[in-house]
């Protein structure tokens, strides 16, 4: 039987998904949709997605041996000043069991590089329950992020932030 998930990777890598066009025709939940209030963990607690309800937020599910998701931290720090100014939180978990493969530790991708933003009040950075993966990424794609709106509703769904910045900036602004 094929298996999205075990080739996925590879596909990941090769750049298909780099621009994030595909991702949202298989991404669930969709855009338009309410976003489903999970619980992930985050320094050892549990928070609810549902406690960032009023927020412009960008739920960012990565694996940490993904190469644009490692990409992606160093980008997302660098404009954590604008995000900030914009009221946007950014929920940052490695994706359960981190997506099925071994990679550097969370701690460490975040003392490499996102060391300061990741300890501002507009970043929460922990890990994806089992829950959380099954309500946004139940394909277990190494790199998807959702843009909600303050009311919970999804306005977008994509894969490698750094090549959107500009779409996570309009949407902090808007």
């Amino acid at each position: 039987m094929f298996r999205l998930n075990r080739v996925l990777p590879v596909i990941a890598l090769s750049g298909v998904f780099a621009a994030g066009a595909l991702l949202p025709a298989y991404a669930n939940p969709r855009v338009g949709t309410q976003a489903p209030a999970t619980v992930f963990l985050s320094h050892g607690r549990k928070v609810s997605l549902a406690s960032f309800h009023g927020q412009k937020v960008m739920l960012w599910l990565f694996s940490t041996w993904c190469p644009s998701c490692q990409a992606g931290l160093p980008l997302l720090a660098r404009d954590e000043p604008r995000f900030a100014a914009e009221h946007l939180h950014l929920v940052i978990l490695e994706n359960y069991r981190n997506g099925g493969y071994s990679g550097p530790s969370l701690q460490s991708l975040m003392n490499r590089y996102a060391r300061a933003a990741a300890h501002t009040p507009n970043w929460t950075v922990g890990r994806a329950t089992r829950a959380t993966a099954a309500a946004y990424n139940s394909e277990s794609y190494p790199d998807i992020f959702y843009l909600i709106r303050p009311d919970g509703t999804i306005e977008r769904v994509s894969s490698a932030p750094s090549t959107h910045l500009r779409m996570i900036l309009d949407f902090a602004r808007s």
